[in-house]
């Protein structure tokens, strides 16, 4: 039988020809006895399924053509619940949608029969069930008229049936195990005709959604169909307000319509709003509201950053693409899953609170908390922007990025691979529709996170690579293209060494560092950040007393930066001008300002300064901006700053933190409120 991580183990082997058995081990972090045992399952499941067992010859996997072909359609395998070994929190979201879409009256020997588990069990998971529900605003009970059955708003039960498909759909099984909720209704046929109509109806009216997006949206309306709900009110004016003055809401009249022909016009509102949590793209011109919070979100970047954006017109398309479906997910609750939150949070620490601040515009115009999930994916999509303008392309070889998972993924995992290979030229991110229009010519080979025919090389690859699956994408290609490679030995070859002569106490973190000395070291990522008390120390921290002008405030902050030659003098006087031409952008409130110019006008190394004037600074002569602490940054890139920005901020933002560093007297003072 199939569980989560014998499945991963095969659609691994199915994605990758070449892949090693001890490759396929370090990638998905397997023992030995882990790999076989779970090797086992995958053949004992393809021969239930009749089908050919796969083999090893020479650390190689040999798997029969009718097997590969089993994942290359994309729709779901055909398997039964005997095949799969669900989790305990799988068998309770799948019971909500089996209760969600119920055909008659269900006892617990309904769940035992469709989970094939024993009556404890189901018994145990429906207590569970109704907790979920509770904290969800829905009631799951239970009477001997109608058996289990939902109470509460509509609303209420359809964002709950969305957050248990989001749930299961990032799982490796997902599409099957919701398939077996409809096939114990016999209502899988119903999944077929609103697939179909789907498409059709997006295809003819050239409307573009994320791929796995798309499929959510397929089984959530497929789910809403099977449970033929009449005059529920779903939406208050104003909602349905909002959603008539979306273009695609007249046409998705048609859709509505086909789906569910005998149903009140609330539907319409209903698949407008799920296609339009979903969409791929959208033009700036559709939404003048939802273009104008994107440039108050990059603005609040700048400000939090103190980064200064180049290309803002592409930055500004890519996020306005990004913040569409956000936004109404944000504003009608539409629950998501980022199964890679916890993964940025700790990859991406400081840049996720600077991302989190500056989503605040987002969040008072929805009047809505946003999410750790929304806010992982606007990290992806600001870290990924960052990473693209690092580097430079010089090269002759060219390759696609085909990415489905959405706006933020495909930058993030453009960055990465750039990473990876710095002499390749990547153009920009293509859909799998658009490939087959590209002249062969005008590429050498394609990365996708979905499948892709071309008779180039492709390569398989997900939005969030880790350091192992890197190493492992880095040799596949150089296999392919030599003349990449400035190695003749592979990291498996290095481990053999290493083992040979040393007891390795932590082999799969050694096999990381490894990767990042060999093939990354090329770039900045995950580089030195300093903390603040290391670039505010006493020979940085200066107090006056005397009457200063803005300019000369604004030098004065800058002298020991120049005096330890982290700066040039025309570094102030780029800060100066900036400030003439912008504004009083420095000032971020409580009369402090943080001057500032771009790298590549006169910083030598990163370094901050600290000046504390007794008398208060009028910023450009204006009274109500007064400033009596300057801190001046001196950034080499757009990250090294950071770690020390992101503890300078929560320093600022605490009342009596501020209070002390401005009675403070002495630099030791200053370093001891920071420490």
């Amino acid at each position: 039988m199939f569980d989560q991580r014998s499945f991963k183990l095969f659609e691994e082997i199915m994605t990758h020809d070449q892949i090693t058995v001890s490759q396929v081990m370090r990638k998905l972090d397997l023992s030995e006895r882990q790999f076989y045992y779970d090797l086992e399952k995958v053949n004992d499941t393809l021969k239930s399924m009749k089908m050919q067992p796969i083999e090893l010859h020479d650390q190689h996997f040999i798997v029969d053509a009718k097997v590969k072909s089993l994942l290359q359609a994309g729709a779901p395998l055909d398997i039964s619940i005997q095949q799969i070994v669900l989790s305990e929190e799988e068998r309770i979201y799948l019971i909500y949608l089996y209760t969600f879409i119920r055909r008659e009256p269900v006892s617990n020997y309904h769940y035992q029969q469709m989970l094939q588990v024993s009556k404890n069990t189901a018994l145990t998971d429906v207590k569970k069930v109704k907790d979920l529900c509770k904290d969800k605003g829905v009631i799951f009970q239970y009477t001997r008229k109608d058996g289990y059955h939902l109470t509460g708003a509509e609303m209420a039960k359809r964002r709950l049936a969305s957050f248990c498909l989001n749930y299961l759909l990032a799982k490796s099984l997902g599409k099957e195990m919701i398939v077996l909720v409809l096939k114990s209704w016999k209502q899988e046929n119903y999944y077929v005709d609103t697939q179909v109509t789907v498409n059709e109806f997006l295809q003819s009216h050239n409307i573009h959604l994320v791929k796995d997006r798309k499929t959510e949206v397929i089984f959530h309306l497929t789910l809403i169909r099977i449970r033929n709900t009449k005059r529920v009110p779903l939406f208050s004016e104003g909602e349905k307000k909002l959603l008539r003055s979306q273009r695609i809401f007249g046409q998705t009249q048609q859709l509505a319509e086909q789906l569910f022909p005998d149903a009140e016009a609330e539907e319409n509102y209903y698949v407008t709003l799920q296609l339009l949590i979903a969409l791929r793209e959208a033009k700036l011109e559709e939404n003048p509201y939802l273009a104008k919070l994107t440039v108050q979100i990059i603005e609040a970047f700048e400000k939090n950053t103190l980064l200064p954006i180049e290309n803002k017109t592409y930055l500004q398309q890519s996020l306005y693409n990004h913040l569409v479906p956000a936004f109404f997910r944000i504003m009608f609750e539409i629950p998501l899953v980022n199964p890679l939150t916890s993964e940025i949070k700790q990859k991406y620490i400081d840049l996720f609170q600077f991302v989190k601040r500056s989503l605040a515009p987002l969040s008072t115009w929805t009047k809505k908390a946003i999410s750790d999930e929304e806010i992982g994916f606007f990290t992806l999509h600001f870290g990924g922007y960052l990473e693209r303008n690092r580097h430079k392309n010089t090269t002759e070889i060219h390759a696609l990025i085909v990415c489905s998972n959405g706006i933020s993924s495909s930058i993030m995992l453009r960055a990465q691979l750039k990473e990876m290979f710095p002499s390749i030229h990547f153009s920009r991110v293509h859909t799998v529709e658009q490939v087959c229009l590209i002249p062969l010519s005008s590429y050498d080979l394609i990365f996708s996170t979905v499948e892709v025919e071309s008779p180039k090389p492709v390569f398989a690859v997900k939005p969030l690579l880790s350091k192992i699956e890197k190493n492992y994408l880095i040799e596949s290609v150089m296999k392919q293209f030599p003349n990449l490679n400035n190695y003749d030995f592979s990291m498996d070859q290095i481990m053999e060494v290493i083992s040979k002569y040393t007891e390795i106490k932590d082999e799969k973190k050694l096999f990381s560092e490894l990767v990042d000395v060999i093939h990354l070291s090329h770039t900045d990522t995950g580089g030195y950040k300093p903390m603040l008390s290391e670039l505010l120390t006493q020979d940085m921290i200066q107090f006056t007393e005397e009457p200063l002008d803005w300019r000369t405030a604004v030098a004065k902050a800058a002298q020991p930066l120049l005096k330890a030659h982290k700066i040039k003098p025309e570094y102030i006087e780029a800060m100066n001008k900036k400030i003439e031409e912008v504004g009083t952008y420095i000032h971020i409130g409580n009369g402090i300002a943080i001057p500032h110019a771009r790298p590549e006008e006169g910083v030598v190394n990163l370094g901050m300064s600290f000046l504390r004037t007794k008398t208060p600074v009028k910023l450009l002569g204006k009274d109500e901006h007064k400033i009596d602490i300057f801190i001046c940054l001196a950034a080499i890139d757009n990250e090294a700053h950071l770690k020390a920005l992101s503890h300078l901020t929560k320093l600022l933002s605490d009342s009596s933190t501020l209070q002390a560093l401005k009675s403070a007297q002495t630099p030791q003072e200053v370093i001891e409120i920071i420490k």
